[in-house]
């Protein structure tokens, strides 16, 4: 009943009129008694890696004792496990005690012109009032959609994270990449430290914006830097240096160079707030929550013989990243890519760099209304590619169809939306 009652309110998705703001967010904030300023934040925007940060960062702080609340979007396997605390999620019963507390606040805006909120505010809310309850030590708090005006901006945070900038969401962000790090760079907030591995022309904006709000600002590559030193299918290592740390040999299990970006950006902000003593972190303890670090859907090893990966990259600043990494994990190995992709990400930048590592494509659609009909993604890949495609509508049979026919020197890639991850990721659970 609650996850009903949650979808029966307004997704930002274009076609409900909604706008972006927080107008909603503080009155409801507001009327609720500000919970959210009793909570420690650390904030992290970035069209890619968000997930993966919140990740590390979560993982170093529950190795350091803490008592950790993460808040990432969207769902991977269920809807629950979009919040959770040092690792277990919320559960059905918990958010429905929530929504008791939340359904008068609502009831009492509706009628005013602030008006109805959106699913994800809701959703946010019900965030912050489990993680009050839950008495957590610090929140790692991963923004929806952009910065300034996403529901998430409520908070004055510990420190702001800004992992990167590319074309995702132009519709609402703006149609370039200094209109989307406009919006990324809007979580900045006076005198809170911000850590970003963004690159030109956004860096620009994002240092502008910090100085502005007179903001501290540590850059990848400038205060902070990383060295690579071993991959392989089994995770990586590299050197990790600020001005005045050095860290050498940091393990972790995630795949692809960009993972690197996202673990240096994670020690960069809980070295500073372990520095100033905000919430010190142990070296051992660093190492340990990298080590440790799982994020399901990021080039997930999710079955060794046959060797089946899962990425959920979906703009093309993802596949690019990702088909790097297939480039050196698996060198002249030629890949079964099963996709299934959203309508909207239908164009030419999001495919077209993983396209080249197919040896055969079985093509696919996620349960999501907004998925792209599979007549019109064999048509697009057939434009780009000869080689053999097959057309599965549902996911968990293509991916059983993949498993079954893929060959001694393939490796099997579903990729192309989260929707379509999560659904092959249930089912490969399920096959065990």
């Amino acid at each position: 009943m609650i996850l009903q009652w949650i979808s029966s309110f307004p997704r930002f998705d274009g076609r409900w009129g909604i706008k972006l703001g927080l107008e909603r967010m503080q009155a409801l904030l507001a009327r609720l008694g500000n919970p959210h300023r009793q909570l420690r934040f650390i904030h992290v925007a970035g069209t890619n890696g968000k997930g993966s940060t919140c990740a590390f960062l979560a993982s170093i702080y529950q190795q350091a004792g803490y008592r950790v609340g993460r808040y990432t979007s969207p769902y991977i396997i269920h809807f629950f496990d979009r919040m959770s605390v040092n690792g277990v999620d919320v559960t059905e019963a918990q958010l429905s005690r929530y929504a008791e507390q939340l359904k008068p606040q609502i009831a009492a805006i509706r009628q005013t012109e602030i008006g109805e909120p959106t699913e994800f505010e809701v959703i946010t809310l019900l965030a912050i009032l489990f993680f009050l309850d839950q008495q957590v030590d610090v929140v790692v708090w991963e923004t929806g959609l952009g910065g300034r005006l996403d529901a998430t901006n409520v908070v004055t945070p510990l420190a702001s994270v800004i992992t990167n900038v590319g074309l995702d969401h132009q519709l609402h962000l703006g149609p370039t990449i200094e209109d989307i790090a406009r919006e990324k760079a809007g979580i900045a907030k006076p005198g809170v430290p911000l850590f970003t591995a963004a690159e030109q022309p956004a860096l620009n904006v994002i240092l502008a914006k910090a100085a502005e709000v007179q903001a501290p600002a540590a850059i990848l590559g400038a205060d902070f830097s990383y060295r690579r030193k071993r991959y392989s299918l089994a995770g990586q290592t590299f050197d990790f240096e600020s001005t005045d740390v050095r860290l050498n040999d940091l393990e972790i299990r995630m795949l692809g160079e960009h993972q690197c970006k996202n673990a240096s950006l994670a020690v960069a902000t809980a070295l500073h707030l372990s520095q100033n003593g905000t919430l010190p972190v142990s070296e051992q303890a660093l190492r340990s929550g990298l080590q440790l670090t799982r994020w399901p859907g990021r080039l997930e090893i999710v079955r060794e013989q046959p060797l089946v990966l899962l990425d959920g990259a979906h703009n093309p600043h993802g596949t690019e990243a990702l088909a790097a990494a297939l480039d050196e994990l698996l060198g002249d190995r030629k890949v079964l890519l099963v996709i299934g992709i959203l309508q909207d990400k239908l164009v030419p930048g999001v495919l077209d760099p993983i396209l080249p590592f197919a040896g055969r494509v079985i093509v696919t659609a996620p349960n999501s209304p907004r998925a792209a009909d599979v007549n019109d993604v064999a048509m697009f890949v057939r434009d780009r590619v000869r080689v053999p495609i097959e057309q599965i509508p549902h996911v968990a049979e293509a991916v059983q169809r993949a498993v079954d026919s893929v060959q001694t020197e393939e490796a099997v890639l579903v990729t192309g939306s989260l929707y379509t991850i999560s659904e092959a990721r249930q089912f490969t659970s399920k096959k065990g």
